[in-house]
């Protein structure tokens, strides 16, 4: 039990790297200091991929461990 645990934390953590890493790549090509417009759009597009993200990190989850 308590190793199914460790490797769900396990998991999100290292979950987090490409999307650390995604965040980043978007932050600079669509530099979002330089104007509202780019602002805005960059902050849809990581809203965006903070759900997408949570989505697929659940799903991973769910599918390594069915009764989680």
């Amino acid at each position: 039990m308590r190793l199914k645990e460790v490797f769900i934390v396990v998991l999100v953590l290292l979950s987090l790297l490409p999307a650390y890493l995604f965040y980043k790549y978007l932050e600079k090509v669509m530099r979002p200091r330089e104007s509202l417009r780019r602002f805005l759009s960059w902050v849809l597009a990581v809203l965006g991929m903070v759900v997408v993200y949570t989505f697929l990190v659940v799903l991973i989850i769910k599918l390594v461990f069915p009764r989680a």
